[in-house]
């Protein structure tokens, strides 16, 4: 009989997810990885989601075990569920998302050979309520550069050792957005190992109402701002000449994060700007950021220039 000497946890918080969890765990049950600690955890649902467990557990025995408490917050249940396993590596997996069902053994393989990182990232696609599907690809071989652009995975996609989870204290529960990247931040900034999965290895569920992507949109991206802005003072504090590349990056990243936070709290955005953009910022030119807008914004600053376009904007509707 072959061996596998590498458990691997895989944890699922539920909340209020009735219609989408036997699918999740489903996925789990079709793993071509066999030495798996599968643990869920209801997060104090209010809809027949403890039901749906309980229903679940008679239809597959002894594949897998649950607990149910409080509403406490996904990050509480991963680690809750953190604590209750066992293995090596972790896989934790929202409940409203699905992985493959080769992406357990390609990535306990990759973990295996390729020195056992702390954290194996794979690829995704986002799949919307009305049938579109978007394709995230990681950046590979960058992952700090990764982290700041959104393309270091996401929870369901990557593969956690538990070693690199305990150092730096698992899931920051106060964290109400950014969850994954917070974490993956902390676990770099320890000075982690990460490899790549090349592969689309989980389908994440867009959901327009009842995820934390679609709720409290002023607030996500205050958190995104504080998140990127902490990123690059510590690559600042580590080799400001090493990271340049990076933290340069994340001048535009936090620069476009705080034009989208405009459209939710102008104060607030203006009070950001000038807290995180450093003196002499300009903004490349993207598509959301025009060659008059850039014009603009050396003349009167960001301020000036948010007003104007807005400004524009409102007399371009009335017009016509």
């Amino acid at each position: 009989m072959k061996s596998y000497p590498m458990r691997i946890a895989v944890v699922i918080p539920c909340y209020n997810v009735e219609q989408h969890v036997e699918v999740a765990l489903r996925s789990i049950l079709d793993q071509t990885y066999p030495d798996l600690d599968v643990y869920a955890v209801d997060d104090g649902s209010t809809d027949g989601t403890r039901a749906k467990l309980a229903e679940l557990e008679r239809k597959y025995p002894g594949t897998f075990r649950w607990t149910s408490g409080p509403r406490r917050g996904a990050c509480a249940a991963r680690n809750e569920g953190l604590a209750r396993t066992s293995g090596d590596y972790v896989q934790f997996l929202d409940a409203d998302d699905a992985i493959l069902t080769d992406k357990l053994h390609r990535q306990a393989d990759i973990a295996r050979t390729q020195g056992h990182p702390d954290l194996v990232v794979g690829d995704f696609l986002n799949v919307y309520e009305d049938g579109r599907e978007e394709k995230i690809v990681g950046l590979g071989k960058d992952p700090w550069m990764a982290l700041v652009r959104t393309q270091l995975g996401t929870t369901s996609a990557n593969l956690f050792k538990r070693e690199a989870l305990n150092r730096v204290n698992g899931w920051r529960e106060e964290q109400a957005s950014s969850q994954d990247y917070e974490l993956m931040f902390r676990i770099l900034a320890a000075g982690s190992e990460v490899r790549w999965d090349p592969h689309v290895s989980s389908l994440v569920l867009k959901r327009m109402q009842g995820s934390i992507s679609r709720t409290g949109q002023r607030d996500n991206w205050v958190r995104y701002i504080h998140l990127r802005r902490a990123i690059r003072e510590h690559l600042r504090s580590v080799d400001p000449i090493q990271f340049r590349q990076e933290i340069a990056a994340t001048d535009q990243f936090l620069f476009m994060a705080i034009r989208v936070l405009a459209k939710h709290d102008p104060t607030a955005a203006f009070m950001e700007f000038r807290r995180t953009m450093p003196p002499g910022f300009e903004p490349d030119r993207t598509s959301a950021t025009t060659p008059l807008y850039s014009a603009c914004f050396r003349v009167v600053g960001f301020r000036g220039t948010e007003w104007l376009s807005t400004a524009f904007g409102r007399f371009k509707y009335r017009k016509h």
